[in-house]
């Protein structure tokens, strides 16, 4: 990719991105980067990218800006991007990934000239494992397919329009934390059974990515699936009698639309 790339925030999400584009073999060199914190910074550094001074400097150097900052602080540095945005010739690209800022709060502070793209990542991107949905509305089908290429080294993306970026949020942004409150509680059972936590996780473990691929790869539904193992007055069949009881899929459901109406006041 032979585009100059800038990162206005190194946290977890951004650096797993930056990490990313490392690792497909972009050069250091052409990534610039913004965070006040030194510690982080200088971690940022070593990998031998490069430094900016602000966000100024390195929206003036960049094709494609990542804006990487905790939408919370968005009120408090939009003036500021506002300002530099303006003082530059021509146009450019830029990828958001603040949950629940919606474009139209982006176009105010960076200009209805320039491809601002919304898009929601997960956690797993720290390890090359993450979902990515990229919000189709107002950009470009060239935008769509870089962003596409950039996240494609460090997940899975699919497309959606920005309306539906909220339940992207409650759903694939926060149900990482879901599927780890699953692992311990598993593993918990497991001990409670009277295996070792060592013991209890490794098969939990094991047993969740081997059933997620077999849901890839089987062609079949989770319903569908269910039904196999479930064996007629068998262990199976009492377990998921008592997830039953516990509203296991009903409390899911109300997590990710908690997660969704979230997004909302956080825009």
């Amino acid at each position: 990719m032979n585009k100059n790339i800038f990162f206005a925030g190194t946290g977890n999400m951004g650096g797993a991105i930056l990490r990313g584009l490392l690792n497909a073999k972009v050069s250091p060199k052409s990534i610039f980067f913004f965070d006040p914190n030194d510690t982080a910074a200088a971690a940022v550094s070593k990998l031998g990218c490069v430094r900016v001074k602000n966000f100024a400097e390195g929206v003036k150097k960049a094709d494609i800006t990542f804006l990487c900052v905790k939408p919370q602080i968005f009120k408090l540095v939009s003036n500021e991007w506002k300002n530099a945005v303006k003082a530059i010739k021509g146009t450019k690209t830029f990828v958001s990934i603040m949950a629940g800022v919606k474009r139209e709060s982006l176009i105010a502070a960076l200009g209805s000239k320039n491809q601002v793209l919304r898009v929601m990542p997960n956690l797993p991107l720290t390890v090359g494992r993450g979902t990515v949905a990229l919000a189709t509305d107002g950009v470009s089908e060239d935008t769509l397919k870089t962003a596409e290429e950039i996240f494609g080294t460090i997940g899975v993306t699919c497309r959606v329009t920005e309306s539906l970026m909220d339940a992207v949020t409650g759903l694939s942004g926060s149900a990482p934390a879901y599927v780890f409150e699953f692992i311990e509680g598993l593993t918990r059972g497991g001990v409670k059974a009277g295996l070792t936590r060592d013991v209890a996780l490794k098969l939990t473990l094991g047993t969740i990515e081997g059933a997620v691929e077999l849901v890839k790869q089987s062609g079949k539904s989770p319903s569908d699936l269910c039904a196999m193992v479930c064996s007629p007055g068998g262990t199976t069949i009492a377990g998921v009698d008592a997830l039953e009881e516990g509203a296991f899929r009903s409390t899911l459901i109300k997590a990710v639309v908690a997660g969704t109406i979230r997004s909302k006041e956080l825009g």
